[in-house]
């Protein structure tokens, strides 16, 4: 059977992506990439310290591991520092860093969560024993790749989450850690691209553990596909732009160049572990509390403004409704602005102690979300959000932003020392070859 010689006979955006490596790679931030890992693997470890905390046989975390297991390995699981194979400790340490819902996100067409591929990257660094330099130019070209697909990427509309682009944008990672020239690139970018789509029903309805699940998943199929090509397989023709490929089934169009500013500084960190749109309403909830707080009144209806795309993302209109747990709570804009205003607390350890909490959740179905015009005209270059708390006897408070607040060095310390478990060092779990960024923080 006759293969593909050349990346030319691949002529579809996988074989532009695969040449456009060497340019992301050279885009390459030191201390941004160091900010993101550290901070990945904060979220990590807080992650497990709270399933060790809960003394609970159930939970995402003590599932992954019992599936995931410690034993013999060259890579690290990083809250326990044993060895494991690089599935495993991909799988195990995508999903704790996942979990909290605490990591960076980016927001493009898609929204994604980039740093999920840290783990996975990490992991294939100490296999092979490469240096950091190594592991910050890929976990660079993963960022790239994945946030520049996100930029065009119409994957809601096709029914699909935004963990599909994980599996694409390991495999760039990967393949540009481990060296493949520009053809094999190309193939592992198709491998992945064969089998990356989540559907979107990931979710819906009443959450599971695939929320946290899906996206590490996604980055062990980036890893397949990278050493499926190593070992001499090969892929499908034009994957992406083909009859039934990527574009036309998941993504539609896309337009990926090198052009524009680095994406990986632009990827959001969060101060708060919700979804990414509820950030600032925490900020405004804030912002409003002591108003409720000294009035007389009580909390009759919250309104909250965002762009339509927000709104979708929320749930709708009525997102505060309905039935909840540890999954979806990190979802509810109802379920935070509730713990907001009514008891001023939303850490990640916070959540067990709001659900059980009658004024949270009395509150919490009164919130109701609709789409300011000029919110959505402006998305997804800014984020403007609007609040408008009524009580009793109509008399209303309001708060504005443009956008949320950016994370700070002080509200980075804050977020570790809410997240490090106590008496750990804060240093790098992993070691490799080359002196290592200092731990930011």
């Amino acid at each position: 059977m006759e293969h593909p010689s050349s990346a030319g006979q691949l002529r579809d955006c996988a074989a532009d992506i695969a040449a456009l490596l060497p340019g992301f790679a050279r885009l390459a931030d030191h201390d941004a990439v160091a900010l993101r890992m550290a901070d990945t693997v904060a979220c990590a470890l807080g992650a497990e310290a709270l399933a060790d905390a809960s003394h609970s046989t159930e939970g995402t975390i003590t599932r992954m591991r019992r599936f995931a297991r410690a034993g013999a390995g060259p890579c690290t699981i990083w809250a326990t520092g044993e060895g494991a194979s690089l599935d495993d400790a991909a799988l195990r340490n995508a999903v704790a860093q996942r979990y909290l819902d605490y990591n960076d996100t980016y927001v493009g067409r898609a929204v994604t969560h980039p740093s999920d591929m840290i783990a996975a990257l990490v992991g294939l660094a100490e296999e092979r024993r490469a240096g950091w330099n190594r592991l910050v130019g890929a976990v660079t070209v993963a960022y790239e790749v994945l946030c520049r697909i996100a930029d065009h990427a119409q994957l809601a509309s096709h029914g699909f989450d935004g963990s599909t682009l994980t599996p694409i944008g390991t495999a760039a990672g990967a393949a540009w850690l481990i060296g493949l020239d520009a053809r094999r690139t190309a193939e592992a970018l198709c491998i992945a691209a064969l089998d990356a789509g989540t559907l979107r029903s990931v979710r819906q309805g009443r959450l599971s553990d695939w929320k946290a699940i899906a996206s590490g998943r996604g980055t062990v199929k980036g890893l397949f596909a990278v050493r499926m090509v190593e070992a001499g397989c090969h892929s499908p023709e034009r994957v992406f732009e083909g009859k039934d490929g990527f574009l036309e089934r998941i993504s539609g169009p896309l337009a990926i160049d090198a052009g524009g500013e680095a994406r990986l500084p632009r990827t959001l960190l969060k101060k708060y572990p919700t979804q990414i749109f509820i950030q600032g309403l925490i900020e405004l909830a804030q912002a409003l509390r002591p108003q409720v707080q000294a009035s007389a009144g009580e909390v009759e209806s919250v309104l909250i403004g965002l762009a339509r795309q927000a709104v979708e993302m929320l749930g709708g209109a009525g997102a505060g409704q309905g039935k909840i747990n540890r999954e979806t709570a990190d979802h509810s804009a109802g379920f935070a602005v509730g713990a907001i205003l009514m008891t001023g607390r939303l850490s990640h350890d916070d959540y067990e102690s709001l659900l059980g909490d009658p004024a949270v959740l009395s509150l919490m179905s009164n919130v109701r979300l609709e789409e300011d015009p000029e919110a959505s005209r402006r998305f997804p270059r800014s984020f403007p959000a609007r609040m408008t708390v009524t009580l009793s006897g109509a008399r209303q408070l309001t708060a504005a932003q443009e956008e949320p607040s950016p994370m700070d060095r002080a509200s980075f310390a804050r977020k570790l020392d809410e997240l490090w478990p106590a008496g750990r060092a804060r240093t790098w779990p992993w070691r490799l070859s080359c002196e290592a960024p200092p731990f930011p923080g």
